[in-house]
Formats: C-alpha cells, sequence, structure tokens
C-alpha cells in the first residue's frame, strides 16, 4: 500500500482522524473535498481557476474522449498498472479513465493548482469505484517514496523526469502525452492569419529508455460556449490578442483537428 510522505522531513505519513500526520508530528489537514495540501504556501502556483473550470466543463462534454481512450490503451499496452501517479493531474479527467480501466490500482493525482485538485477530488464523491488519491504539490517534489510507483503519466503537463524516475520502480513506465503536429488546427486558423503547427517532439530522459510513441488524430465540431471554454484551456488564451480572441466570439461552431501523442518510457536504474 503506498503512503504520502512528510514534505518536510521525508517521514511516513498516516491518517489521524481528519489529517495525514508523521512521527514527528507534522499535520496535514485533509480538505473536505478529500485532498491534502501538501504545497507548504505555494499552493497559489499552477493553472488559474477560470482555466480549471473552463477544462472541466470541455472535457466533461467528451471532445477528449478518444484521447483518455488511447491513454488507457497504451498504458494498458505496455504495463497493467497496480499503481500510477498522474504528475500534473488537473481535474482528474484522465485518472478517472484510468480507475474504470485499472479498478484495483492505486492511483494518485497531483498538481499545483489547488483549484484544480479541489475539483478532481469532489469529483470522487459522485464515483461508486475506488477512490483516487489526490494531493496539492510540485511535480518536482513528489510526496511519495523511492520507487513505489508501477507508472507515471505526464498530460499536457511539464514532465518532471528526475522525480518521476525516483518514485517508478525499475522497469516502471512513463508516459508523456501532449499535442500532436495538427492539434486545434481548426481554433488557430479561427484566430490568427498565418497558423503555424505544432513541432514535432521527441526527448530523451536520462534514466529512461524510449520505447515509441502512440496516436490518434480525430475532427471534432465544437459549439457555443464549448469554443470558449477549448480556448481559455489552452496556452493560447493568454499568447493571443484581445482583438484576435474576439473573433472566436462570433462563432456558433468550430470545427478543428484534434491530434494527440504518447511518447513511453521504460525506467532503468
Amino acid at each position: 500500500m503506498i503512503k504520502y510522505k512528510c514534505p518536510v522531513c521525508s517521514n511516513i505519513l498516516d491518517v489521524e482522524g481528519k489529517s495525514y500526520i508523521c512521527p514527528s508530528r507534522h499535520t496535514f489537514d485533509i480538505a473536505k473535498e478529500g485532498y491534502v495540501n501538501f504545497a507548504l504556501g505555494k499552493s497559489d502556483s499552477g493553472d488559474c481557476t477560470s482555466m480549471c473550470l473552463s477544462r472541466r466543463n470541455f472535457l466533461s462534454k467528451g471532445y477528449y474522449a478518444l484521447f483518455a481512450k488511447l491513454i488507457c490503451d497504451t498504458v494498458e499496452k505496455y504495463n497493467s498498472p497496480e499503481s500510477l501517479c498522474d504528475a500534473g493531474c488537473g481535474e482528474g479527467y484522465y485518472l478517472r479513465a484510468l480507475r474504470e480501466r485499472f479498478p484495483e490500482a492505486e492511483l494518485f493525482g497531483v498538481d499545483l493548482a489547488k483549484e484544480a485538485v479541489k475539483l478532481a477530488a469532489k469529483a470522487e464523491k459522485q464515483s461508486v469505484l475506488k477512490k483516487n488519491l489526490y494531493s496539492v504539490c510540485s511535480i518536482f517534489a513528489l510526496p511519495f517514496e523511492d520507487g513505489c510507483f508501477d507508472s507515471a503519466i505526464s498530460v499536457f503537463a511539464p514532465v518532471g523526469d528526475e522525480e518521476n524516475l525516483r518514485v517508478l520502480k525499475n522497469g516502471g513506465f512513463m508516459f508523456v502525452a501532449g499535442p500532436g503536429k495538427t492539434h486545434l488546427s481548426g481554433l488557430k486558423s479561427a484566430i490568427y492569419e498565418n497558423p503555424y503547427e505544432n513541432a514535432e517532439k521527441h526527448k530523451e530522459y536520462r534514466g529512461f529508455k524510449y520505447l515509441g510513441k502512440e496516436s490518434v488524430t480525430y475532427t471534432e465540431t465544437v459549439f457555443g460556449s464549448d469554443i470558449t471554454d477549448l480556448f481559455t484551456m489552452t496556452p493560447y488564451f493568454w499568447k493571443t490578442s484581445k482583438e484576435d480572441s474576439e473573433k472566436l466570439c462570433k462563432l456558433e461552431k468550430l470545427e478543428t483537428e484534434l491530434s494527440f501523442e504518447i511518447s513511453v518510457y521504460r525506467c532503468e536504474k
């Protein structure tokens, strides 16, 4: 059974009442939604509230369902895990999909965005399946012991490869998921005069062997307020001028290509 470790002294935390407490009596309260905050005063970082809510609303409509299926299929192809850490879990959409595929696994989600983790933990209250466990913390300072996970995933998030290497068992797997070459091409065409394709990426990580890549590309038509939610949850929201952003407000529907890639690595310590 995987337990949290104390971010202050690295001792194991046990549940006492409604708190996680280590032998040194460092105490971390369990929020009413069910998550725990290990960020030590830094939980104001990460995605803002509007981005978290837009992502939750958009993903709940099923536009990224084929991507979620690809994640589950890829994890199952390489390793049906008994334990998995979603490092940068957001509001938990992909970890909930993994829970349905692996109902008995120990699944943990971590993110520095407190609002996202709160939404993720709150969603667990309606689940009839085994609960995913969520905590607020940096992906570069995971609250887990060395070598405790079979798998780790990073979905549209920075990759904390050194921490993933530390918490993974030797022979465990790291799955890095992100945009494919033509991802959101329709969205970019709607707001930019000269839209660009995403650069194809293949990165090596120390301590990991690259095994290959899985991908899926399909077209979706996005309607009404879902267009704004899609835009708000992307990095383009922060990089686009007000004039270009307002172009989306005039659209009743948007047809766009969705393209995703998952790079697979094996931990070789």
